[in-house]
């Protein structure tokens, strides 16, 4: 699938994941546009990186979003693939009003479920315009597959991730575009800054997630539908056995 990854726009490589496969891609030669709020992160990731085209723009801002893709694609119009990868993740409990608010709620949402699927409507014509081989991706997470008490709406937006993307990937069968699900498990990055599960679970390092995840990406595109690696591999296997036989009774590539 790489080999057919030329000019990569990433969502949210200012850190953690994005970061990681911002300077992966890079390092292989690819053109990689980088997007992140923090436009002193961007400019010090630029600086180290040559050649690597940045953008400022913030995921929650929902209704700046179609302006940001209209800019991003008429300076870049040979993308050919886009990754979202911002997310956000708040610990917390509905135990009373004052462990959690209605804004944190909005917010991660916003950034982690309703952000990807806006940007794939604004994406996805683009891509199928190239008429040739192209990718979009989301990043979802083992917890989306298996929900996390301590993580009351993180985890049901990245369920809502993987389900928009099976329903995407069935509409799009046929086509030059492929859909892909990134699933990573819990791996050493600041997104739990706050909220460090160490005690409960060892994390991957980063290192290891991003080479891992490589060595799936290598494959045809034809053969991965979700990219799991460890603990979310298993978990979205599981699924698939469990429903796959469904999915292609209505299609083959769902």
């Amino acid at each position: 699938m790489t080999s057919s990854m030329s000019t990569i726009l990433i969502f949210g490589g200012t850190g953690g994941i994005g970061e990681a496969f911002t300077r992966s891609f890079h390092k292989m030669g690819k053109r990689v546009i980088t997007t992140g709020r923090r436009s002193a992160r961007l400019a010090a990731l630029a600086a180290e990186l040559p050649g690597l085209e940045t953008y400022t723009m913030d995921n929650s801002d929902i209704s700046g979003l179609a302006g940001h893709v209209e800019t991003i694609l008429t300076k870049y119009p040979d993308i050919d693939t886009v990754w979202v990868n911002s997310g956000i993740q708040y610990q917390g409990d509905f135990k009373s009003l004052d462990t959690f608010s209605d804004e944190k709620i909005i917010t991660e949402m916003n950034t982690n479920l309703t952000a990807p699927i806006v940007l794939a409507r604004h994406f996805v014509p683009h891509l199928l315009s190239l008429k040739r081989e192209a990718n979009f991706l989301i990043t979802s997470s083992g917890l989306g597959f298996v929900p996390m008490a301590l993580f009351p709406v993180y985890c049901p937006t990245k369920a809502g991730v993987h389900a928009f993307l099976v329903g995407l990937r069935e509409s799009l069968a046929g086509t030059n575009v492929n859909v892909i699900e990134i699933a990573p498990p819990y791996v050493r990055t600041d997104l739990d800054a706050a909220n460090r599960l160490d005690k409960l679970v060892t994390p991957m390092e980063l290192g290891v997630y991003t080479e891992k995840t490589l060595e799936i990406l290598s494959q045809p595109a034809s053969e991965i539908k979700e990219a799991g690696v460890g603990f979310a591999e298993m978990v979205a296997r599981k699924w698939r056995e469990a429903y796959g036989p469904v999915l292609r009774t209505r299609h083959s590539r769902g």
